[in-house]
């Protein structure tokens, strides 16, 4: 399926073809659904892809939760929600949430936490792909001019090319890192946030889906306790690069 506008370019589930996952009899897959407007979109892009193709997937929504910022959870339950109203032929699985700790600007937390849970739903729940929303950085010039270089993740860099590691690649485990495991999609691994906010406008989800994304990280000191975005976080500033908005539309 592809996706095109005058930032760049994807084929929606091409590398799942490539890799012959679905020869694999999936039944099941998981969207790690952030609340934001990237993983927001590739839900958006595996609902249209299941329909136009016919393709039997049951889609888990899949969300973890910084124990001292809960609020992404209500914003990724509301979401999963509209998926599930707008696309009622499709089989939505319970949404699967889980808490961690976090130490502001390390991720370390997060990051095996998720391991853990992805685990857990291959095992236990025969989840053998999750769809992650993961886009590329600004590019370094408009990163530079906008305080988006200094503390951006480097992991999101697209200078290596390297799409396997970065969009599709097999997870391993087990006491040698042996074992074959699921699948990660990461399918705006090379696209940055303009194409997003372009694909938003293009396919008509400004006026009801963007209003429920949230992007700012900041606690509750720094956000009216959660209520309005703090516009100084690197989230907060790499949106309103690509929308001319923070969250809630305020410019």
């Amino acid at each position: 399926m592809i996706v095109k506008n005058q930032y760049g370019e994807i084929d929606f589930g091409e590398h799942l073809s490539q890799q012959r996952v679905i020869d694999e009899n999936v039944s099941k897959v998981a969207v790690t659904l952030s609340g934001g407007v990237d993983s927001s979109l590739v839900m958006y892009l595996l609902c249209e892809y299941i329909m136009k193709n016919n393709i039997d997937y049951q889609i888990l929504p899949f969300t973890g939760v910084d124990k001292l910022r809960p609020t992404n959870e209500w914003y990724a339950r509301e979401i999963a929600l509209y998926f599930k109203e707008k696309y009622p032929n499709i089989k939505f699985l319970d949404h699967y949430t889980f808490k961690y700790d976090h130490e502001p600007g390390n991720t370390h937390h997060k990051r095996k936490n998720h391991i853990v849970h992805e685990r857990r739903l291959y095992t236990e729940e025969d989840i053998k792909i999750f769809f992650c929303g993961k886009s590329a950085n600004p590019p370094k010039d408009e990163a530079i001019k906008h305080g988006l270089w200094s503390k951006r993740e480097e992991e999101r860099d697209t200078d290596d090319g390297d799409w396997q590691s970065k969009v599709f690649f097999r997870a391993y485990t087990g006491p040698n890192n042996d074992i074959n495991n699921r699948f990660i999609y990461r399918p705006l691994a090379f696209q940055h946030k303009k194409f997003i906010a372009q694909c938003y406008e293009d396919f008509g989800l400004m006026e009801e889906l963007f209003p429920m994304t949230a992007s700012c990280i900041a606690y509750e000191e720094n956000s009216n306790y959660f209520s309005e975005p703090c516009k100084k976080c690197w989230w907060c500033k790499e949106k309103h690069w690509a929308f001319g908005m923070y969250d809630g539309g305020i410019e």
